[in-house]
């Protein structure tokens, strides 16, 4: 960007889901007011607050000022947590935001779980009203003891609630799920109590998240310390078909788009796909030894996609010399993400 572009005076946080990547940023608030998620390296050591309401007006009236801007259907509202801001302040941001940028066909936010279990459902119907979208949650998973493991700070009824405000509120829903967040200790009751959670609030979209131990976390800790055994790729692939297996009659769509997945073709809407989904997983499970560590290798290492990229003759060469060469880094070390 060329020094006095407008936008050089926007503040803007650190991250944003993938599904946003195109979205303009507005940060609303900074950093996380939880911020004890033992998986989460995000926002560590830095204080949560929520941003002065002017901060916040003259951030979108300094977008507005860039003719580039306007080119955009969708703005996201940073960081963690924007709805934990009062629901008025809220108000006065999405009516500026749609009177400023009336291009913005789409407003959507991270929030927790027990945030919404404290909304009135009566509050999120005006957000909704005034321009907000779609709201994502971090659930990562709903069994209890997990939860608690992973210091989520909610609890299952919570996130019972939570969602079902969001829903009957009219919003759009998108609930992210950690596959492997349990360890080899709760793989299986992990897998089956989140998924049943799935088939009751029924969310619009499930996106997965597989839990790596990430350098410098609370689970780290744990890792160096042997309480937590995470999972292997194949028995996180296991884990996953578990958790499908629950949401067979259950309307929602699933989503791989983010490259910690193994398997990034796992997508579809069910239940209408639920069968083509179970046959990406049972495909990749039916592979020989061999193969198996050839895709790890390939999808870590940035070769292939798809599971039909394994068969590819002009890449089996580099795929069989990956396989000898690779191996898994645990905790995987700041700034690497495979």
């Amino acid at each position: 960007m060329i020094e006095d572009d407008p936008l050089t005076e926007v503040e803007r946080g650190p991250l944003r889901p993938p599904s946003e990547a195109r979205s303009l940023l507005i940060r609303v608030v900074r950093n996380c007011p939880w911020n004890r998620c033992a998986f989460c390296p995000a926002y560590k050591g830095e204080k949560f607050l929520v941003r002065p309401i002017n901060e916040v007006l003259n951030d979108i009236r300094h977008l507005a000022l860039n003719p580039d801007t306007h080119l955009a259907k969708t703005a996201f509202l940073q960081d963690a947590d924007a709805l934990i801001a009062p629901t008025d302040t809220l108000l006065r941001i999405l009516q500026t935001i749609k009177q400023t940028l009336p291009g913005i066909e789409r407003i959507t936010t991270y929030t927790r779980s027990n945030t919404l279990s404290h909304l009135p459902t009566e509050a999120l119907k005006s957000l909704r009203e005034a321009g907000l979208s779609r709201i994502h949650v971090g659930i990562e998973s709903h069994c209890d003891e997990v939860l608690k493991m992973i210091q989520k700070g909610t609890t299952p009824q919570k996130q019972i609630e939570g969602c079902l405000h969001a829903k009957e509120a009219g919003l759009e829903l998108c609930c992210y799920v950690m596959p492997g967040v349990g360890g080899k200790r709760f793989s299986e009751q992990n897998a089956i109590e989140t998924g049943r959670f799935v088939a009751k609030i029924e969310p619009n979209h499930v996106r997965l998240r597989t839990c790596f131990v990430l350098e410098d976390t609370p689970l780290a800790n744990d890792f160096n310390k042997g309480l937590f055994e995470p999972l292997s790729e194949e028995e996180t692939v296991r884990e996953i078909r578990l958790f499908l297996t629950q949401l067979a009659h259950a309307k929602t769509e699933l989503i791989c788009d983010h490259r910690i997945n193994l398997l990034l073709e796992l997508r579809g809407s069910l239940p209408e796909q639920y069968d083509q989904l179970i046959g990406i997983i049972d495909r990749f499970l039916a592979l020989s030894a061999e193969s198996k560590k050839q895709f790890i290798a390939g999808r870590r290492m940035g070769l292939i996609r798809r599971i039909d990229e394994l068969f590819d003759p002009d890449k089996k060469s580099q795929l069989e010399e990956a396989a000898l060469n690779y191996k898994a880094i645990v905790p995987i070390p700041k700034g690497v993400l495979y």
